[in-house]
């Protein structure tokens, strides 16, 4: 009877137990989702944190923009006051110039060639004669002048407006973004039981971001831009004479490279492209690296574009996508970080007489297409 006993207790206790552990079992396997899920909303919320801040540097830099512009504006239309000033009384000079000629009071003065009675008096009458056409001929080009500095000007100041007015644009339309990412990172902090800690991952990277990942970031493209300047250099590495990477079919050529030899030339350019690696997918570049605890991500593609400094067309790289730690930065910051550096291929570096026609990528390989410029 003991043992029964002992045997029922101890059934009851492992039936407790085990509805413990199945109470255990079904909480603890909720929580992996519920994390994941608190993960996710504070990084969309530390995405948020890092466009706003992005945002509010680009108001900085378009407000910045809009004082030099006005300043512009105000100098250039001092100086137009000035200019219409000299044009008036130019004009005036201009206008009794010709109307000396029109009313016919030059036709006396040459009438005093007939009054001649020595070759002394043909000299003196000659240059006195001689100067008086060329104060007239000066008299209407400084007018002429005037009248083309005074369009210059013009010109300047509706160009100065018109792009201040497309910054006042900018300004608003990043204003409206900043307020409504602004609204909607201050509601999702709202719902977080620990607002406060994430406010401090938020600012934790921004300052990271422009402590170190803007930096960074320029380093690359400073260095990717001075290895690509020397990229037709690659042009001599041949096999028995003939070049790895250029492919001639009567006048047509071909350039052509694989993502790990770009690699490995950028490698052999400058050792902080240990740390980068570059893929060639089907329509786009893709360039990831890690330094210093930090990760980035550069996303880009190719088209053939003309620019008004070179002979031709040349290979440009759009830059698409910026990643920092995992963090898309908005495009406003990829266009400022951008605008100071060229990623372009110039087939004119690689021969003189080469006219690019079309660019190609594809899986693992970039493909350039040129013909000879006849």
């Amino acid at each position: 009877m003991d043992y029964i006993q002992k045997g029922n207790t101890l059934m009851r206790h492992f039936s407790q137990a085990a509805c413990i552990l199945l109470c255990l079992f079904l909480c603890l396997s909720a929580y992996p989702i519920t994390a994941t899920a608190a993960n996710e909303e504070t990084q969309q919320l530390l995405q948020k944190g890092l466009t706003v801040y992005e945002i509010d540097q680009e108001l900085a830099r378009i407000d910045e923009q809009q004082k030099k512009l006005q300043q512009q504006i105000a100098s250039t239309e001092q100086q137009l006051s000035q200019q219409q000033s000299r044009s008036i009384e130019t004009k005036q000079h201009a206008g009794k110039v010709l109307r000396a000629y029109y009313m016919g009071d030059r036709d006396s003065l040459w009438m005093l060639l007939f009054s001649i009675t020595s070759f002394k008096d043909a000299l003196s009458t000659f240059e006195y004669l001689q100067m008086i056409v060329m104060s007239d001929h000066e008299t209407l080009q400084r007018h002429l002048n005037s009248q083309k500095e005074l369009q210059k000007l013009n010109a300047s100041l509706l160009n100065s407006q018109t792009t201040l007015q497309q910054s006042k644009d900018r300004y608003i339309a990043q204003r409206q973004q900043q307020v409504q990412i602004q609204k909607q990172l201050d509601e999702g902090l709202a719902k977080q039981a620990s607002s406060s800690a994430v406010i401090q991952e938020i600012t934790k990277l921004t300052v990271q971001w422009q402590d170190k990942g803007i930096p960074l970031f320029k380093t690359y493209f400073r260095a990717l831009a001075q290895a690509m300047n020397q990229l037709p250099e690659i042009i001599n590495d041949t096999n028995g004479g003939k070049s790895n990477h250029l492919i001639m079919n009567g006048f047509q050529y071909t350039f052509q490279i694989t993502d790990q030899e770009l690699n490995a030339f950028l490698q052999s350019k400058n050792p902080l492209f240990q740390n980068m690696a570059f893929r060639f997918t089907d329509s786009k570049v893709i360039a990831k690296g890690k330094q210093d605890g930090m990760e980035v991500m550069i996303k880009g593609s190719y088209d053939i574009a003309t620019k008004n400094t070179i002979k031709g067309k040349y290979i440009r790289f759009n830059l698409e996508q910026l990643q920092f730690n995992g963090f898309d930065l908005p495009q406003t910051t990829i266009d400022s970080l951008g605008k100071d550096f060229d990623f372009g291929i110039y087939p004119q570096a690689i021969a003189s007489f080469l006219q690019v026609t079309d660019v190609r990528l594809d899986e693992g390989k970039l493909s350039i297409m040129l013909k000879l410029a006849l």
